[in-house]
């Protein structure tokens, strides 16, 4: 039980840190790329992880994101009762302890990824975008 309202306070947790960052942020900070020359890109984005030059004369341009994200690791607490009975000088007892032991969520890391490609036109100037991956979001 207690392990399962820690999962969901971590996913809530990370939901509400992330939640003013949208794909849909994203696609629209892209746009507003469309027309900008090539070098403007690069000032504003860094030098490319990739180039490809494209058999029409154009040009495809690729940036890559990666992080790790860790959860997990929290201890929290898991009763452990113990029954107890038998006779003692001819009385009858019975009876039940509780210990609390302390154990912890195991360790999770999450790969965040986002690879985002802009086509450069035989102008020099920014055609059209795509992306993909897990973490393709802006604020």
């Amino acid at each position: 039980m207690a392990r399962t309202v820690m999962k969901i306070f971590i996913l809530f947790l990370i939901l509400s840190l992330s939640a003013c960052a949208t794909t849909a942020k994203y696609e629209s900070k892209l746009n507003n790329f469309i027309g900008v020359s090539e070098n403007s890109l690069i000032a504003a984005w860094g030098v490319p992880d990739k180039e490809y030059r494209l058999g029409n004369g154009k040009k495809a341009v690729e940036f890559v994101s990666k992080s790790t994200v860790i959860s997990g690791g929290n201890p929290y607490t898991v009763p452990q009762t113990t029954y107890q009975s038998g006779t003692i000088g001819g009385q009858s007892y019975s009876g039940t302890s509780t210990q609390y032991v302390v154990q912890t969520d195991p360790v999770q890391k999450h790969r965040l990824t986002c690879k985002t490609s802009f086509i450069i036109d035989t102008q020099g100037r920014v055609e059209s975008w795509q992306h993909e991956g897990n973490n393709c979001v802006s604020r």
